[in-house]
């Protein structure tokens, strides 16, 4: 995982559900690159076109809320986009570390500094956030390095692996 990424602000509100993530009618879908094109295309169709490595989106309170899918994260995780929330419930925070989405946690102060579009700069291991737009810093409470871990060799897969591989494990070649 990079720890700082460098893109553009993609802003949504409150509330946004994880059927409006990726549509329930791809739940059967498993390929990221095909789930990378259905990410929040019913709410911003343009951002599976247009978003690049190092984007960051930038939800309100109860992001993913609803039924708890890892096939959105896997979108995310494929796009090579960061993710900043207000709040994030237990299983869908648990889905985007195991999945490998760099993550943080913010309050509506900063959620409410960071707009659509703008220019940041973010450091996921630290929680340093700069609108390289507006001028603005922010810090927040990083994820606990464990759980940084995990999300720097790109998921809970990955990182069982590498934990087996340290042992000398015949398991981890599976």
């Amino acid at each position: 995982m990079t720890e700082v990424f460098s893109g553009r602000c993609w802003r949504f509100g409150d509330d946004l559900a994880s059927d409006q993530l990726i549509p329930p009618h791809h739940v059967f879908e498993y390929d990221p690159a095909v789930l990378r094109r259905h990410l929040l295309a019913e709410v911003r169709p343009q951002l599976s076109c247009e978003a690049k490595a190092g984007d960051v989106l930038v939800t309100g309170r109860n992001f993913a809320n609803g039924s708890h899918h890892s096939h959105p994260f896997l979108a995310m995780k494929e796009m090579g986009v960061g993710l900043i929330c207000e709040t994030i419930s237990r299983g869908p925070f648990r889905l985007a570390v195991f999945v490998g989405v760099p993550l943080l946690v913010a309050g509506p102060d900063v959620i409410a500094g960071l707009g659509d579009s703008d220019a940041l700069q973010v450091n996921f291991t630290t929680g340093a956030i700069r609108n390289q737009t507006t001028g603005r810093s922010f810090a927040v409470e990083p994820l606990a390095p464990f759980l940084q871990d995990i999300v720097a060799v790109g998921g809970g897969l990955n990182y069982a692996r590498a934990l087996l591989e340290a042992e000398g494990t015949d398991n981890a070649k599976r």
